[in-house]
């Protein structure tokens, strides 16, 4: 696919003496490809050209150490907080009117599903946009950037909290593999100026659902230095998960390694790469497949392994800051 930009409207950041002023928002630092992504990109840029004041909404995870020192971390707000912490807590802090958002987004993404007969559904995350965004405070008032960039969605904050000449949203999920409400995103990416998708196969899922929005998307792959995944494979790592693979089933002396990185969520389809591992294995392949991420398909992954007998096949490696050595060990790497 080709780039999607469109010539027209292409104008350039404009800026007077001092380097333009990039602002950029994610929700939080945890370790995840998009979380990855943003560090790689941060890394990339060169700050003798621009400055930037990077927004995480809840100061958390691994990541948050890897920021590089020339980005101005803006202070932590703490209504921000209030959109990933429990109901339960937030309601005894006081914050009663994201408490009611996000229940009415849970009553409104029960409705959609039921209408639609769908178990699984992405909507519930705009939901929650949409019903919590009013409620909460403008990000750092009476300045107005040369560039704002919504690292990952739902992107109402950026559009609504934050002024800027420019506005540009990223998307990172392959929209052809689930379900969202078109009609309450279409509104949101169509306020953006800019769409930057990370793949081929990212812009083809996008424009399925939102084929009015080509003019406005560009592709720009993820910034991952080479020289850093080189050096980052041969750091040690722990292989004790290996043990899980003795005294499997048709054991051979060097089975086939596969390995698969992501966050236990349904566009990865990790829960389905349990059944593929029980074909393979049923073909007489001696597989042993391990899994590094985290998320909250977990007990449902587990369940698929019970359920196929796959206890000394597919194992779940944990939750690693460093991914790379796994990936290196591997003999096959998988993405499902």
């Amino acid at each position: 696919m080709k780039n999607q930009s469109s010539h027209q409207n292409r104008q350039p950041i404009k800026h007077g003496t001092t380097p333009p002023r990039i602002f950029i928002a994610i929700q939080y630092l945890e370790i995840g490809g998009a979380e990855r992504s943003l560090i790689g990109l941060l890394n990339a840029l060169d700050y003798s050209r621009c400055q930037v004041d990077l927004f995480v909404y809840r100061h958390s995870g691994e990541f948050m150490n890897l920021i590089p020192k020339e980005v101005n971390l803006l202070p932590e707000v703490k209504k921000y907080t209030t959109l990933t912490r429990p109901i339960r807590k937030i309601i005894r802090e006081g914050y009663w009117d994201i408490a009611a958002g996000r229940i009415a987004a849970h009553l409104l993404d029960w409705c959609y599903r039921k209408r639609r007969k769908a178990k699984e559904s992405q909507a519930i995350f705009q939901y929650v946009a949409d019903c919590t965004t009013p409620f909460l405070p403008s990000i750092n008032e009476g300045r107005t950037y040369d560039l704002a960039i919504s690292f990952l969605t739902p992107h109402n904050i950026v559009r609504d909290k934050v002024k800027a000449q420019q506005k540009w949203a990223w998307i990172h999920t392959d929209y052809s593999f689930i379900d969202i409400n078109t009609r309450r995103e279409l509104p949101v990416w169509g306020a953006f100026g800019r769409i930057i998708s990370i793949s081929e196969s990212v812009s083809k899922g996008f424009l399925s659902k939102f084929p009015s929005l080509e003019c406005k998307l560009i592709l720009m792959e993820n910034i991952l230095s080479e020289t850093f995944i080189r050096e980052q494979a041969e750091l040690p790592f722990d292989t004790s998960f290996l043990q899980a693979f003795e005294g499997r089933e048709g054991q051979t002396k060097h089975p086939v390694l596969l390995c698969t990185v992501g966050r236990f969520s349904y566009p990865k389809a990790i829960d389905r790469a349990v059944y593929i591992c029980r074909q393979l294995v049923q073909q007489g392949i001696d597989v042993c497949w391990y899994v590094v991420g985290y998320g909250g398909d977990k007990p449902l992954i587990r369940k698929a392994i019970a359920e196929t007998g796959m206890e000394k096949h597919f194992v779940l490696a944990g939750k690693q800051m460093n991914p790379y050595p796994y990936i290196k060990a591997c003999d096959i790497y998988v993405q499902p």
